[in-house]
């Protein structure tokens, strides 16, 4: 290669080089929100594919749990980067300080608890079993679900682990599901059913409702599984500060009334928020 044509290769590769430094995002590593504000920008991840919590609607990400980042975002002074990233990385993605902190639909149970710091419950719902109305599929109730293909999404969703830990129980009496299909999304595992590839679906009675409502399917509500649970987003286990100022906007929310308005908007009735003892055992 001549010294000329060298040159030119460098003229050419330098300002490339230069784009991708200028246009690299800063470090998703804040641990507070001084360091938030310090960027000038919120890294949050979200799963954008589970109606009413978080979904997309003209391209664009909406839900209750949009309306309560953009009030805390809007409080705080920052810009928003909100990442829309399938749930089975988003742990692992928070993990690896993609993002500040998680602010997606998240069910607080005891295997997260002691990992991740969670905020105050922002919902509170239930694990439900549902098919096709007028299918009777499930003539056996939750207690018998021999013979049926159940449809959940991908673990660590909170439904399926909840839905995992019943079928086995179910095992001991030979009444645990025939076969279980894994899906990487709401709307995919909402879609089997309609299509007849399972036969009934574990899921957030929220959800459930949300998608009945949206007519994204005619679906019954067979029953319940579990104890009722509530819902939050979570910080990195170390950033308990960070965690405990969303908190802050949380309670500013809920007492004066925003939270209770937004609950109305998406869910079509209130929740009570409580500000303790949501939070299992061994929690951080």
């Amino acid at each position: 290669m001549s010294r000329l044509t060298l040159i030119a290769a460098r003229l050419v590769l330098y300002p490339v080089l230069l784009l991708g430094v200028i246009a690299a995002p800063p470090p998703a590593r804040a641990t507070d929100v001084a360091e938030i504000k310090s960027h000038g920008i919120l890294v949050v991840g979200t799963e954008a594919a589970y109606a009413p919590f978080e979904f997309i609607e003209d391209g664009k990400i909406v839900g209750y749990n949009k309306d309560i980042l953009d009030a805390i975002v809007a409080d705080w002074g920052v810009k928003l980067d909100q990442r829309d990233v399938p749930f089975s990385g988003i742990l692992a993605g928070l993990d690896q300080k993609k993002f500040d902190f998680i602010a997606t639909a998240l069910i607080m149970n005891q295997d997260r608890v002691v990992k991740y710091a969670f905020t105050m419950p922002l919902a509170k719902g239930t694990v439900v079993f549902a098919e096709l109305k007028g299918s009777h599929k499930m003539h056996g109730g939750v207690g018998d679900l021999s013979g049926l293909t159940v449809g959940t999404t991908t673990p660590p969703a909170g439904t399926a682990v909840v839905f995992d830990h019943y079928n086995d129980k179910l095992k001991e009496s030979s009444k645990a599901a025939a076969n279980v299909m894994r899906f990487a999304s709401t709307p995919e595992q909402l879609l089997a059913l309609v299509n007849g590839q399972v036969d009934c679906v574990v899921q957030n009675d929220i959800v459930i409702e949300q998608a009945v409502k949206k007519g994204a399917g005619s679906f019954d509500i067979v029953g319940a599984i579990g104890n009722p649970f509530y819902i939050g987003w979570a910080a990195r286990g170390a950033d308990t500060k960070l965690r405990d100022e969303i908190n802050a906007e949380i309670r500013k929310l809920r007492d004066s009334g925003k939270l209770a308005e937004l609950q109305m908007k998406w869910f079509g009735h209130k929740m009570e928020i409580p500000d303790s003892g949501y939070l299992p055992a061994g929690s951080l």
